[in-house]
């Protein structure tokens, strides 16, 4: 039991460090040697347990991809309303981004390097929230003239650019408050827009109004 425990321990360290190596500078522009002296780990020892730099980075990437199935996994259970679902599942991935920071690193630095293996995870999760808003769309809750993918990449989308350019925004526009006030207005009037394509069957879409911050 306790060599089964160092073990995990071990591959935990290595993953840890390699999670952060591979969001600094890519898979191409991380080495065994790299993640060897930051997780103190031989590369011997790495190898024995994930074989290959190429098998470590797959496992980087689902370990991270299970962190954001996470974060939505309790509301599947709840049985919201569609704008209540929407608002709860909004509010749980920005503050997501905003607090986990090496998997879109990691993301984009796949994208760069032409490496865009979709997690399994992540892809099952994506699949899932199309099938969903395609059965909101059968009930009448959903407007049919929005496709589910196109609808949830208006979700991601704007989030990842608010928080690579809330910093350039705040010293161009010299905004006084504090991020976390801006992340504030920003989560309520964004999902405020998203929220009104969502209604009741055979019901007019609302409008969206945006004449306040809150």
């Amino acid at each position: 039991m306790r060599k089964k425990r160092d073990a995990e321990d071990t591959k935990t360290r290595v993953l840890e460090s390699a999670e952060k190596l591979f969001a600094g500078k890519g898979f191409s522009g991380t080495s065994i040697a790299d993640i060897s002296k930051s997780s103190g780990v031989s590369d011997g020892l790495i190898l024995y347990h994930f074989k290959s730099k190429e098998r470590l980075y797959k496992e980087v990437i689902e370990r991270s991809a299970a962190r954001y199935m996470g974060v939505l996994k309790g509301l599947r259970d709840k049985n919201l309303p569609p704008a209540e679902m929407m608002k709860e599942s909004l509010k749980a991935v920005f503050d997501f981004w905003r607090k986990d920071k090496t998997y879109n690193r990691i993301s984009l630095w796949a994208y760069l390097e032409r490496r865009e293996t979709t997690a399994v995870n992540e892809a099952k999760l994506t699949a899932g929230l199309a099938a969903y808003l395609t059965s909101l769309q059968d009930s009448g809750h959903f407007p049919r003239r929005i496709h589910p993918t196109v609808f949830l990449s208006m979700i991601i989308g704007p989030i990842h650019f608010w928080f690579r350019y809330r910093t350039r925004f705040t010293e161009i526009l010299q905004l006084t408050e504090k991020d976390e006030e801006l992340d504030d207005v920003f989560l309520k009037q964004f999902s405020r827009v998203l929220t009104s394509f969502f209604h009741e069957p055979n019901q007019p879409v609302k409008s969206s109004t945006t004449s306040d911050s809150g």
